[in-house]
């Protein structure tokens, strides 16, 4: 009863919150101090250090350095050379857009490095042609989520381990891993044409230009050689390492890079270069949507603490009709992502108990771990969620943020119900 009351807490947040426009995640953090210390009897020190803190740093310094970029000018003349080359099919943009962000996803980092690298360039992109918000959501998350997928990418390693302990053998692992790929990536494309429709993004407004967009400045070509030369770094050693895994100094750089703390490298190095201003990229740092994630963040731990994910888990077990399966798991993988992650926490928590779901009901144990892994994914353009809060951070202008916000949440929930209908009429089979 308690861990359900806290899962009710985070609801409750957000309303409060978009109701007197308080920031949602301060009321977090206090509805975690409240039933962490008082209800639960953690220590003060234990419900702080919930501060989900690479989260955190990961926000920061990626828009810390993007400040950079987008302060001294780089981000919006890239914008218009990139909207200059495809002028006359503008319908086109968004479509390459996500392209991109699927093959460097694909090449072996994951949506991870598309989440911290994409939104600053793909936001410039969707402000000056006039995209809709909600169609560079999903070229940002469907697009790395998609490419995740390829068999030297993240997704695909995490699904596997995920198999793996599940029990399944060798033998099973690879049919079942490129049928949930096939999945996934399907789900990926299949929304992004549906938000593409809705959303009418073939009338985005096509530019007019007299002239071929001014040439980049050179400490504009510095800034775009540390952000292309570090996205080529993070997307290499991953690929090489997938290619020559039993070489040593690949694989100890490898496990090394993380999104993050390279970003730290890459501005020391623009500061040094003096490529902009530190006050003016300081005040690009989204510290509302920071606090509003990673507050919610930390009251979604104290939920996991007081076994809302077992209770869920159990509940799964014991109560799915043959019929409602699919539809349920994919409505709770939804769920759980909306507020969690996908790959570290909904994969590793469902996906060991679907053997015993597919044996008492019948149904293939591919098709209800594409139901969790797709629901999960479609949940991930939440503004609670890495790739949804890295898109909120890309909005700069405060009015149009609020507006954001509210536009990902409900894109999120239709997104889950969509995942739902796609394993229903058994798209993911």
């Amino acid at each position: 009863m308690v861990s359900l009351l806290i899962v009710l807490s985070i609801f409750v947040a957000v309303a409060i919150g978009y109701k007197l426009k308080i920031n949602v995640g301060v009321l977090a953090i206090a509805f975690s101090y409240i039933f962490g210390c008082f209800v639960l009897g953690l220590k003060t020190k234990e419900v702080i250090a919930l501060w989900p803190t690479s989260l955190f740093f990961f926000i920061m310094m990626a828009s810390f350095f993007y400040g950079i970029a987008v302060t001294n000018g780089t981000l919006g003349l890239l914008s218009e050379h990139t909207i200059y080359l495809f002028r006359n099919r503008p319908w086109f943009i968004p479509i390459i857009m996500w392209i991109i962000c699927f093959a460097l996803s694909g090449l072996g980092p994951g949506p991870t490095t598309i989440f911290a690298f994409m939104p600053a360039i793909v936001l410039n992109i969707a402000d000056r042609i006039k995209l809709n918000k909600l169609v560079a959501a999903v070229i940002i998350v469907g697009g790395g989520v998609a490419g995740g997928y390829t068999p030297i990418s993240l997704c695909y390693a995490t699904v596997k381990n995920c198999l793996v302990a599940a029990g399944y053998s060798d033998a099973e692992i690879p049919a079942m891993l490129s049928k949930v790929s096939f999945n996934n990536i399907l789900a990926q494309i299949l929304i992004f044409v549906v938000i593409y429709i809705i959303c009418r993004s073939w009338k985005v407004e096509r530019p007019e230009y007299t002239k071929k967009p001014e040439a980049f400045s050179p400490k504009q070509k510095q800034t775009l050689v540390l952000i292309f030369g570090g996205l080529a770094i993070m997307v290499l050693f991953p690929l090489l390492n997938t290619l020559v895994p039993d070489a040593a100094l690949i694989s100890r750089i490898n496990s090394a890079l993380e999104p993050s703390l390279f970003f730290t490298v890459l501005l020391v190095l623009a500061l040094i270069f003096k490529l902009g201003e530190q006050k003016k990229a300081l005040n690009f740092i989204p510290w509302a949507t920071i606090i509003l994630v990673c507050g919610t963040g930390m009251l979604v731990s104290v939920a996991q603490s007081a076994g809302a994910i077992e209770y869920l888990s159990a509940w799964l077990g014991e109560n799915l009709s043959p019929l409602a399966t699919k539809i349920i798991v994919s409505l709770i993988a939804g769920a759980m992502s909306f507020f969690s992650s996908t790959l570290g926490v909904v994969g590793p928590t469902l996906i060991p108990i679907i053997p015993g779901i597919a044996s008492a009901t019948g149904i293939s144990a591919t098709a209800l771990i594409s139901a969790i892994m797709v629901g999960g994914h479609f949940a991930g353009v939440s503004p609670f969620s890495t790739g949804g809060a890295m898109t909120m951070a890309g909005e700069t202008d405060e009015n149009r943020k609020d507006k954001l916000f509210v536009s990902l949440m409900v894109l999120s929930l239709g997104s889950i119900a969509f995942a739902s209908f796609l394993t229903l009429i058994g798209v993911l089979s």
